[in-house]
């Protein structure tokens, strides 16, 4: 099991949730009701999300590519930035909330461009 923490979404729903390790962010968030975004109206951009690892080492994430090119065509991250994360097999700090699976502990915010 991972913890989330949902900071700065809804006063009466932000929280510590416990989830399992590679479900999708949005079902744990429509199941809490927390008011995470998930329309693809705008390429995403109304759903982005700032996320934190608070465990002691970041788990690695496969990300699909779609998701890396939408971020950088965002402008959320830079091309280097989702270079590295290819490389590495890491998660950027920002993410699209309807392709997000949670990989370990992690604080959620919401994100603007």
């Amino acid at each position: 099991m991972a913890k989330v923490i949902f900071m700065h979404f809804d006063e009466n729903t932000d929280g510590i949730y416990d989830a399992k390790i590679g479900e999708p962010l949005v079902r744990l968030a429509k199941e809490k009701g927390v008011p995470v975004n998930t329309s693809s109206a705008d390429k995403y951009k109304s759903c982005l999300v700032s996320v934190e690892h608070i465990a002691d080492e970041e788990p690695t994430s496969y990300m699909e590519d779609e998701e890396l090119d939408l971020l950088v065509e965002l402008g959320a991250i830079s091309e280097e930035d989702a270079e590295q994360c290819q490389q590495y097999t890491i998660s950027p700090k920002i993410r699209i909330a309807p392709m997000m699976l949670i990989k370990g502990d992690v604080l959620i915010k919401p994100y603007k461009i």
